[in-house]
């Protein structure tokens, strides 16, 4: 049951998670193998950005992707593949630990913190082959520690902002995804459709940042809660769908062993490129809330070549 779980989960919702995968049609019986590597981040004397103390937070075989830092900054969430389904890891920065968070009968992934609220939020698939969002938090007792949010359901990303409203990536008929917002009440209300995966807050958690594909090139919108109107922020990359934005004020985004970065939002620039051959493919970008650390996601060598 699992399995068959997982492989509709990689099928509709992670939409192939690197994007050279996307074109192809057939259901994998397990997704790219991909690593979560965390960088330093220092600034040189003459204002460059170097990246130092590599450390392979993941360090397995297989799929390790979907980052995200802890609101104190001392543990790495991400979703990893093993026996035929997802589970959430953790990774802790200081004693340099790595254990499943919470270990289910079902898929969970996107891992995400909440500003106003302990443990995480994830999505989950149930028997059905339905994905919700589930609150996960080990601190309850047990019975309690995985309790669904909403009926809102074909849920593939999503993040949060202030106030306990919640922002979702629902998978359409079109093979794509639509933005809804859901309040405290949890009325559903859709704002757009055809986004991007990405679903990024500023360090406040008032603003969310999220990817418009109407556009050509794909852009950076950003939206809040009060206006519920997107406004365009800048172009991505080309090519590039996933990014970040740290506390600083500074987006950053991956493609092939590219990282850039943008500090005054308007233009990238090449932050680093990576030489090393084990460095390929990146998908996914995360900082930590001092935004001195940055986590990316890097294809297995195997599955780059």
């Amino acid at each position: 049951m699992k399995k068959s779980l997982l492989l509709l989960l990689i099928c509709c919702a992670i939409h192939a998670e690197e994007t050279s995968q996307e074109s192809k049609p057939e259901v994998p019986t397990a997704p790219p193998g991909s690593e979560v590597l965390l960088f330093d981040i220092k600034m040189g004397s003459m204002g460059q950005i170097n990246l130092s103390s590599s450390v392979n937070v993941s360090d397995s075989l297989g799929y390790d992707s979907q980052p995200r830092f802890s609101n104190d900054g001392e543990n790495i969430y991400y979703t990893h593949f093993e026996k035929g389904q997802m589970d959430v890891f953790q990774y802790n920065l200081t004693n340099q630990s790595n254990q499943a968070y919470l270990t289910t009968a079902e898929s969970e992934y996107s891992p995400t913190p909440m500003p106003e609220q302990d443990g995480l939020s994830v999505v989950q698939v149930d028997a059905k082959g339905d994905q919700y969002l589930v609150l996960l938090n080990t601190a309850l007792p047990k019975a309690k520690q995985a309790q669904r949010y909403s009926d809102l359901k074909q849920v593939g990303y999503f993040n949060w902002t202030q106030g306990s409203n919640l922002w979702t990536f629902v998978l359409n008929d079109k093979q794509g995804g639509d933005l809804y917002l859901q309040g405290v009440d949890k009325e559903t209300i859709k704002i757009t459709e055809n986004i991007g995966r990405s679903f990024i807050t500023d360090s406040k958690a008032e603003n969310l940042y999220f990817v418009d594909k109407k556009t050509q090139p794909w852009s950076i919108q950003v939206i809040n809660s009060e206006t519920k109107a997107p406004k365009y922020v800048m172009d991505l990359p080309s090519g590039v769908e996933d990014f970040t934005l740290d506390s600083k004020g500074r987006f950053w985004a991956g493609r092939d062993n590219t990282l850039f970065i943008s500090d005054d939002q308007k233009r990238w620039y090449i932050a680093h490129d990576f030489t090393d051959p084990k460095y390929h493919q990146i998908t996914r970008v995360t900082t930590n809330p001092k935004a001195n650390k940055i986590a990316i996601v890097f294809a297995e060598k195997a599955q780059a070549e």
